[in-house]
């Protein structure tokens, strides 16, 4: 189910394509973002198909059409990366998407 990335991501900005119609795009408001990745490894190509089965949906690829984040259909917010959200912009779109999600005032920061 994992193996290395095609191109390995040690802390390096990648450009995500986010899928139309997510939380994740919703989030973003955008069709695309440049994200800051720190990882070696992902969802292997051979199984990215189960990606968007039992639940899941693809939330995002990049420029070589790896997954690089996905979300569960049934829940909120439920969002995963394989980009560190924390590492970027402030405040940070997803984390913003789950604070309003949760139904929380979204903070602001300088």
């Amino acid at each position: 189910m994992v193996a290395p990335l095609a191109c390995a991501l040690p802390g390096v900005d990648i450009d995500v394509v986010l899928t139309p119609g997510t939380r994740l795009a919703g989030v973003y408001g955008t069709a695309s973002a440049t994200e800051h990745a720190t990882c070696s490894y992902g969802l292997a190509l051979e199984h990215q198909d189960l990606a968007g089965q039992g639940g899941l949906r693809v939330a995002a690829v990049d420029g070589t059409g790896e997954v690089r984040a996905v979300e569960r259909t049934d829940h909120p917010f439920f969002v995963a990366t394989l980009f560190q959200p924390q590492l970027g912009r402030r405040p940070h779109p997803v984390f913003v998407g789950l604070i309003d999600a949760m139904g929380g005032p979204v903070p602001s920061c300088p």
